[in-house]
């Protein structure tokens, strides 16, 4: 639990850190182009994610929208998702008699 909770709030720094570099890239003088999540997986697989069969099911079509993300959006949702997964709650006793 503390792993997961640890690795959430690193995610989530990650992805303010990716925002941050995306409003750079805004910013510059240069086209903007963003940093979505397929350079992402590009960067990590080393090879292009296959969205040649977007819209034949409902699957690759939610998958290509994901890849259409901003980069920065999916990590934190990640993030997000993983700490609050993994965070410390109180034992609740349910049916216990008080006396």
């Amino acid at each position: 639990m503390f792993f997961g909770r640890v690795m959430g709030w690193a995610l989530m720094a990650l992805a303010v850190l990716m925002a941050s570099a995306d409003a750079v890239l805004a910013l510059g003088p240069a086209d903007y182009a963003g940093i979505i999540t397929a350079d992402v997986v590009t960067l990590l697989a080393g090879h292009t994610p296959d969205t040649t069969e977007a819209g034949q099911s409902m699957m690759d079509t939610v998958g290509s929208a994901i890849l259409d993300l901003p980069a920065w959006i999916v990590v934190g949702l990640m993030g997000v998702s993983l700490a609050v997964s993994c965070r410390q709650r109180q034992r609740q006793r349910r049916f216990a008699f008080r006396r």
